[in-house]
């Protein structure tokens, strides 16, 4: 479902903002001074459609709605909850003592509404919080020491829950993720559902990972993406022998029963078409055989009209990956990377060259060619079509002329990808000249 537009009163106590969303063209640019709140608005919107409520107890705001093209409305607030008295026992003067204090809680009133009338409601509070930590508990050595506070057994690291939610939520089990997202109306879940929202941030060249020992390392994320890609081909690969086994088998019987032949010039057009994707693949290092066959003539039509059909059903598979490939390979070959051109092989995945062929480590690019093509695979190979996509400061690192391409890469992304992205950036390249895409928040906040 699109958002139409977003309204936060009193972000920090301070800011109240409307930002409209660009309908057409799916691209819409968040701008301002530093403190204006943009990477947090970026997190508003990643955690409301992940359904994170927890995000929004620490969060300094009155108001958060979100306006949706059919007249729907999320509106988010938050207010004081019960006092928790909660119990400790302290040494005062070398005794014992149990000491009683009044602990504050935080309610997240989430609330449905239909062209203004309420539908539906909820409220996060601690007792959900409760219920987070009793099913925490089942996989991960985490307790709860006092109200706000969980302790983590495996490091003696002390954490609020929303903190170690935040921290840990690529590790947690999926039962825990199901009763996260189970948190609220069945109407807002399927509204909130329905949202795709993806959140490519900051920091783009560590990805964390947990081993079985619940050890935390990080990896290079440019070298991970390259063995999913190789992943990808081989599964790719794999679905076209299945359909080459089973058109094989049956091929006999369906050219004794065909009936329907193409025109000399449609199987010309057509196989034309197919050496060049066959080539291409090849191009790729993504096998695949290129024949040679017989002229076109009464006595031949019917069995070069079954093959061509198996022919093009066999390489059909890998249509979507290998209109992702090209666009991958052709934006960044067009960054004029110094030397480098990068070569997609069906056994690393990807890899670069230099002019002179020589075969480069992943990690000898330099930080900003990793951020270009970090941040393009997973633009093109990440989401999923109709997502809205939220880019914290892609130019972190970034060429200015990489920066001033930037809004042109996305939107021939968005015509193969079917996304639309909201993008938040102090860099004035980065806009170009877009400068009609832009939502500023230092004039919205100064908006009457």
């Amino acid at each position: 479902m699109e958002v139409k537009n977003i309204k936060i009163r009193k972000l920090f106590g301070l800011f109240d903002y409307n930002i409209e969303l660009n309908q057409s063209g799916s691209l819409t640019v968040l701008t301002g001074p530093n403190g204006y709140g943009k990477t947090t608005i970026l997190n508003i919107i990643y955690s409301l459609f992940n359904q994170r409520f927890f995000y929004f107890q620490k969060l300094n705001f009155e108001l958060i709605s979100f306006y949706f093209i059919n007249g729907q409305q999320i509106d988010i607030t938050k207010k004081k909850g019960k006092d928790k008295v909660e119990q400790s026992v302290r040494i005062v003067n070398n005794q014992q003592r149990i000491v009683s204090q009044n602990i504050e809680t935080v309610d997240v009133h989430i609330r449905l509404l239909q062209t203004g009338t309420p539908i539906e409601a909820f409220i996060y509070n601690s007792e959900s919080e409760n219920k987070l930590v009793l099913e925490l508990g089942k996989y991960i050595p985490v307790h709860k020491i006092s109200q706000n506070i969980v302790l983590d057994s495996r490091t003696g690291k002390q954490f609020s829950l929303r903190d170690f939610l935040i921290e840990n939520i690529n590790f947690l089990p999926l039962s825990v993720i199901n009763l996260i997202n189970k948190q609220g109306s069945v109407k807002i879940s399927e509204l909130l559902n329905a949202t795709n929202v993806y959140l490519i941030r900051e920091e783009r060249l560590l990805t964390q990972t947990r081993n079985p020992n619940q050890n935390v390392s990080f990896d290079r994320t440019i070298e991970k993406y390259a063995e999913e890609l190789k992943a990808l081909i081989a599964q790719k690969q794999l679905d076209a022998y299945k359909i080459a086994q089973q058109l094989d088998g049956s091929f006999p019987k369906r050219l004794i029963e065909c009936k329907e032949f193409l025109s000399e010039s449609d199987f010309k057009s057509r196989f034309a078409d197919l050496t060049k994707k066959q080539a291409l693949l090849k191009t790729f290092g993504i096998a695949t055989t290129i024949q040679d066959i017989t002229e076109y003539n009464n006595e031949t039509k019917n069995v070069l009209t079954v093959y061509l059909e198996d022919s093009e059903a066999k390489v059909r598979v890998y249509d979507e990956l290998l209109n992702k490939i090209e666009l991958f390979v052709n934006i960044l070959n067009e960054k004029m990377f110094a030397f480098k051109s990068i070569v997609i092989n069906g056994s690393q995945g990807f890899y670069f060259q230099l002019s002179n062929g020589q075969k480069l480590k992943l990690t000898d690019l330099s930080s900003g060619e990793q951020q270009e093509v970090v941040l393009q695979y997973e633009l093109l190979f990440k989401t999923n079509p109709d997502t809205l996509i939220l880019i914290d400061e892609p130019e972190i690192s970034l060429h200015v002329m990489w920066q001033k391409a930037f809004i042109q890469d996305l939107q021939r992304i968005a015509k193969i990808k079917q996304i639309s992205f909201l993008v938040s950036t102090h860099a004035p390249q980065i806009i170009n000249d877009n400068w009609d895409l832009t939502r500023d928040l230092y004039e919205l906040s100064n908006a009457e």
